[in-house]
């Protein structure tokens, strides 16, 4: 019988094994996860944090979804090494014997500048359900908040800390919100927006330390700026989680690299989703995880059955409740792009498409979906546009 065992249980594990399940019920799958819940989507956390969501609610696959589709799911059971001779898993627990193929979808882990003071009490990251519970609880007894950090986990957090009746401020060394999804003049029409709401924005603050003794009490920036907050989050953004290549011997760079068939240095091993990087790119986005997850999939079942191409990368979000779509060339840096803008700020829009050859290679639709969707379609379909005039008309 075919053994397969995957290391991780985010969107591209679970991804992974419904492209599995879906061609052969036989396999025999061990999943292995730090965590102590099965799984949820990350975003769910925003929810959980703003109390829109329970535990349970939180929780999109319990034990039974597990137990379906016949996965021996193993909790609080981190993966350390892979043995990449034998094809064994390293852990604190037992010998789980030799497997046909492993998959590695550990996904990212928080960035963490090197801030002093980092370990004071009331100084936290988000990445997990429980570090959610933590963020809760401990805005109970704030007097003010400090989200370090303007990108969308550190907005969405902010919002979520001000619907539970805290005070929060965020805090970016950035010119400008979402530097990779928005330009600077989307940028304004989001930022007036979250501010409207209650939210304080400040740019421009390099932060330097966390201030206080044992209980964090604010942060200085390395101009010598305060602002003081008894409860410090750092949303500083993600990097790709490479420890166990590391430990492995495999090779990584930004993240754990990756063949065309997701297959990493080491035969019989791959990496999907944020941890695998694949001729020199990486995203942190859904669509990224599930693509590499079903290539993986289908490769550590028949090698060479499928290749990975690459995605248009794409964000799809919501940014304190605004729609937000980001796609393909939104920074066009050379004569050869044209660019179509329309700006509403007082109702909170914010188009635009970027043009090459006068074909649609990106765009930006910030409060309307209907604009998102259309932009879309004009990339996927790669024809000319004749009428740049109407591109925007659907809003």
């Amino acid at each position: 019988m075919t053994r397969l065992a995957i290391i991780g249980n985010g969107v591209a594990a679970t991804t992974a094994i419904r492209e599995i399940r879906s061609k052969d019920k036989s396999i025999e799958i061990d999943l292995f996860t730090d965590e102590r819940h099965p799984y949820y989507p990350r975003p769910y956390l925003i929810d959980l944090v703003a109390n829109r969501r329970t535990i349970k609610e939180t929780i999109r696959y319990d034990l039974d979804w597990y137990e379906k589709n016949d996965v021996n799911l193993y909790l609080s059971t981190p993966v350390f090494q892979i043995d990449t001779q034998k094809l064994r898993i390293i852990s604190t627990g037992d010998d789980y014997g030799k497997y046909d193929s492993i998959l590695i979808a550990v996904g990212s882990r928080p960035f963490i500048p090197p801030f002093e003071g980092l370990d004071k009490n009331n100084v936290h990251v988000i990445r997990t359900l429980d570090d959610a519970l933590d963020i809760r609880e401990a805005v109970k007894g704030a007097g003010r908040e400090i989200v370090i950090g303007g990108g969308i986990l550190g907005i969405e957090l902010a919002a979520a800390m001000k619907e539970i009746g805290g005070d929060p401020i965020v805090v970016d060394f950035a010119k400008h919100l979402l530097p990779i999804q928005l330009d600077a003049e989307g940028s304004k029409v989001l930022t007036k927006q979250i501010e409207e709401r209650g939210i304080q924005v400040l740019f421009g603050f390099e932060c330097k330390a966390i201030t206080g003794d044992r209980d964090a009490t604010g942060i200085i920036s390395k101009q010598g700026d305060k602002i003081e907050g008894d409860l410090v989050v750092i949303a500083t953004g993600v990097r790709s989680n490479t420890i166990i290549a590391k430990n492995s011997g495999i090779d990584y760079h930004h993240g754990i690299s990756v063949d065309e068939h997701m297959q990493t240095s080491a035969k019989g091993v791959f990496a999907a989703g944020d941890c695998a990087e694949w001729n020199n790119e990486w995203y942190g986005i859904i669509p990224w995880a599930t693509a590499t997850a079903r290539i993986a999939a289908r490769n550590m079942m028949e090698f060479g059955s499928d290749k990975f191409d690459g995605i248009t990368p794409s964000n799809q979000l919501q940014v304190v409740g605004i729609d937000l779509t980001s796609m393909g060339n939104v920074h066009p840096d050379s004569p050869e792009y044209e660019t179509k803008i329309s700006v509403d700020i007082k109702n909170g829009k914010y188009f635009k498409a970027v043009f090459k050859d006068d074909v649609v290679v990106g765009g930006i639709a910030l409060g309307n979906r209907k604009i998102a969707l259309k932009l879309r379609s004009l990339i996927s379909k790669g024809e000319k546009v004749e009428d740049r005039q109407s591109i925007f008309d659907d809003a």
